[in-house]
């Protein structure tokens, strides 16, 4: 439990740059990962962590071998550090960027259609009243070559066994996948083992079964859906695993491991991807999904 060390003075303010490597640590979970996403070493992180963590009288992450998580009091900074940096880039772009005008088009993977995501349009589209945007979902297997067409303009897609990860694409959220099933799972004991998991060409899907070939493990696709909370219905019901992220473990479900038999399954990224040529308004969204998330969109 996080004990009141001694509380912030009525004259204390929070720095814009530090609610930045904070969020950058809590979406990233490690020092290492934040010092990349903001340009900056982790010494330097580490170092306004702490200085922020006594300024606030609080413990804002818990820290494991396993990295860092954010603990209840830093859940709650979370909100409020996000609504700075977007309340920063709102002001600054009011003054320092000519008024925007024309059509975005983004597309969206599934894990991606969130409230953030919302928020964030909804805070570009009162700055930016000119600029049209218009969102697609889809999965990153068709948002890829959309994007390389020119029928998109950016998009937010994981990468893996049909679009590799490129040079350019700005990592957004890094994070585990895990084995998700449902508490006190009979699925998980069946042989072969069920799996819920999205179509051919979802990067997820591919990491589960190079790790069931590779630990030379019988398992069989239960349940095929491209949306998430279809794989994650089949796992609810027991019916089959499904490889997903851990952020994905909420009530009634558990993550399972090494202890159950089961091999680890590497990590799931969200990458933000332009097309050629991006235009001024492209660019001004972009950096706006990227800055939301502590992270810097390099020139």
């Amino acid at each position: 439990m996080n004990q009141m060390l001694r509380p912030p003075t009525p004259s204390t303010t929070l720095d814009v740059d530090v609610m930045r490597s904070f969020v950058a640590i809590a979406e990233g979970g490690s020092i290492a990962a934040a010092a990349g996403r903001v340009g900056r070493t982790p010494a330097a992180v580490s170092m306004q962590i702490k200085k922020l963590e006594e300024t606030m009288g609080r413990t804002f992450f818990d820290r494991t071998r396993q990295g860092m998580t954010p603990t209840a009091d830093g859940e709650r900074l979370l909100e409020h550090a996000r609504r700075m940096i977007e309340l920063n880039r709102a002001a600054l772009q009011e003054f320092s960027m000519p008024e925007l005008s024309g059509t975005v088009s983004i597309g969206v993977i599934d894990s991606f259609g969130g409230l953030r995501l919302m928020d964030v349009l909804a805070g570009f589209a009162r700055s930016h009243p000119k600029v049209r945007v218009d969102v697609s979902m889809n999965t990153t297997v068709h948002l890829g070559p959309l994007l390389d067409s020119g029928d998109l303009d950016l998009a937010l897609i994981t990468p893996g066994c049909t679009e590799a990860l490129r040079e350019t694409d700005v990592i957004l959220r890094e994070e585990q996948l895990v084995w998700i099933a449902a508490a006190r799972s009979r699925a998980a004991r069946e042989n072969p083992l069920p799996l819920a998991v999205a179509n051919d060409g979802c990067a997820w899907r591919q990491l589960a079964a190079d790790a069931i070939r590779d630990n030379r493990i019988e398992a069989r696709i239960a349940y095929v859906s491209d949306f998430d909370e279809g794989q994650l219905a089949a796992a609810r019901a027991d019916l089959a695993l499904a490889p997903m992220p851990r952020s994905y473990v909420t009530d009634g479900l558990v993550e399972l491991g090494a202890k159950d038999g089961l091999p680890p399954l590497g990590l799931s990224r969200i990458v933000l991807r332009l097309g050629e040529n991006p235009s001024q308004a492209v660019r001004a969204l972009a950096e706006r999904m990227a800055e939301t998330y502590g992270v810097c969109l390099s020139n």
